[in-house]
């Protein structure tokens, strides 16, 4: 005889579990443009709650995310082709586990094809949420939506989701995302996203671009010892309008004297991130994955000077070379900005490694032997920098 009823799913073990949060529910998705990680969570991976404890998936989700919360950082959160919705008690201990840390340095939620079910929790938790962390929320209707806050290349896309976004046919509009307009770019000469070789001529005979001459010298000035230097960031109105002085080439704008040294540290990763040619391009990653293959760290040092950085073309040599020289500094002040070379590789990784695929970025870019080499490699740069920069003519 048959029963009436299934059989009730095989329970997820903690290992599973584990994996299910690392590889499905939150992944890496690069930075967003103002060069502040960004994470990705999809409810559609949410297991059965009779397979899964859900408060030991909170307890792995959270230690995932502790990877990333002392930065500024930027959620996104899929909730269309969800099909397994957790409970109210449950969403309630998941908001009271989040911390002020969690909190504080989270600087917006997008919440991306919003059912009646995201909007409810966020209504009904209203009396727990304070109203600071509320107005971080952003409702956003379809892909091209998302792709003026966050780069849609960097995310991947399950199909549930670009079946959903197909059946919008109409963007609805959303007044919670404020996003600075640009002007006119026939207007501007154009710093931000043009070639180094425009900026810097072919062989870097034009020199340093002013805006990296003038964030290096504010931090050398006035932000060795910050606490959480690169981890923080300015408004974004101080940001738009510092990346729009330097387009034009405004000689009266003064940057110390238009923002802190935050405002210094993003223009900085901003520039490199929006490099046509990243620093560290797909085409260079077998060869960086050599790394791995030397013995010790001297042979790593070596390996990169003599195999990576001739890579490099004479103007990014020129470029990289300032950049690692400040990070050595405020490496070597880590007791007081407690920014050290691990710290500063995970926020600087983003925006020197780019190829045309996002998960293999990531994977590069990640420390240790489980990385692809270039976060290894960027470590080194900054730890080691007199052995592997200065010695060395581009």
């Amino acid at each position: 005889m048959f029963s009436g009823f299934a059989a009730p799913p095989k329970p997820l073990s903690n290992t599973e579990m584990l994996d299910l949060v690392r590889e499905q529910i939150l992944r890496e998705a690069g930075v967003d443009f103002e060069s502040r990680p960004v994470l990705a969570v999809y409810a559609c991976y949410l297991p059965n709650p009779a397979a899964a404890n859900y408060d030991t998936l909170l307890n792995f989700f959270f230690q995932r995310l502790n990877d990333f919360v002392e930065n500024d950082y930027v959620v996104v959160l899929f909730a269309a082709g969800i099909q397994h919705q957790p409970g109210w008690s449950w969403l309630y201990k998941a908001y009271s586990h989040m911390g002020r840390k969690y909190r504080k340095n989270l600087k917006s939620l997008y919440v991306v094809h919003p059912s009646l079910w995201p909007r409810l929790i966020i209504q009904g938790m209203g009396a727990v949420v304070s109203p600071k962390f509320a107005r971080k929320v952003h409702w956003v209707y379809n892909l091209d939506q998302l792709g003026a806050s966050v780069p849609l290349n960097q995310l991947f896309i399950p199909d549930v989701i670009r079946e959903v976004d197909a059946g919008t046919s109409k963007a609805k509009p959303s007044t919670l995302i404020d996003t600075p307009k640009e002007d006119n770019p026939d207007q501007l000469s154009k710093v931000f996203g043009a070639p180094l070789h425009d900026i810097m001529g072919a062989n870097g005979e034009k020199g340093i671009p002013r805006v990296i001459a003038d964030c290096i010298h504010y931090i050398r000035t006035d932000g060795l010892e910050t606490e959480g230097i690169f981890r923080r960031s300015p408004s974004s109105k101080q940001l738009q309008h510092a990346k729009r002085a330097y387009n034009r080439d405004d000689e009266h704008f003064e940057l110390q004297k238009s923002g802190d040294v935050h405002l210094a540290c993003v223009l900085l990763k901003s520039f490199f991130r929006d490099l046509p040619e990243p620093v560290f391009s797909g085409a260079m990653y077998d060869v960086i994955r050599g790394i791995h293959a030397c013995e010790n760290e001297n042979e790593q040092v070596k390996f990169i000077g003599n195999a990576v950085v001739p890579l490099l073309p004479v103007p990014t040599f020129q470029l990289v070379a300032a950049i690692f020289s400040l990070l050595h500094q405020v490496h070597l002040n880590s007791d007081k900005n407690l920014m050290t070379a691990n710290n500063l590789t995970i926020v600087w990784s983003p925006n020197l490694v780019r190829s045309d695929n996002p998960v293999v970025d990531f994977s590069m870019g990640a420390l240790g032997a489980q990385g692809g080499g270039a976060g290894t490699m960027i470590k080194l740069c900054i730890e080691r920098y007199p052995d592997i920069f200065v010695q060395i003519e581009p």
